[in-house]
């Protein structure tokens, strides 16, 4: 992984650029904090969502007081456990 600072990110992009291309991830940093990360798309990760339960487990969630055990289960089946 290699860092940059937010200027040399602004002067040297096409640098950047080309360590990004060969697979490289950087850090950008203003005043020696992270404040942003530069990574190859194949290293970014989407997450896929199933949105096909929202409906059903909205009403669920809002049409009626739940119990403790009840709002449980329902975390663990949105975290997919």
């Amino acid at each position: 992984m290699k860092t940059t600072t937010v200027r040399e990110l602004r002067n040297n992009y096409s640098k950047v650029l080309k360590w990004v291309a060969k697979g490289e991830e950087v850090d950008v940093t203003r005043r020696g904090k992270i404040v942003a990360k530069v990574v190859p798309p194949s290293a970014a990760k989407a997450t896929q969502v199933d949105w096909s339960q929202s409906a059903a487990l909205n009403r669920r969630v809002w049409s009626t007081t739940l119990t403790a055990a009840e709002s449980g289960s329902i975390l663990t089946e949105s975290q997919g456990h």
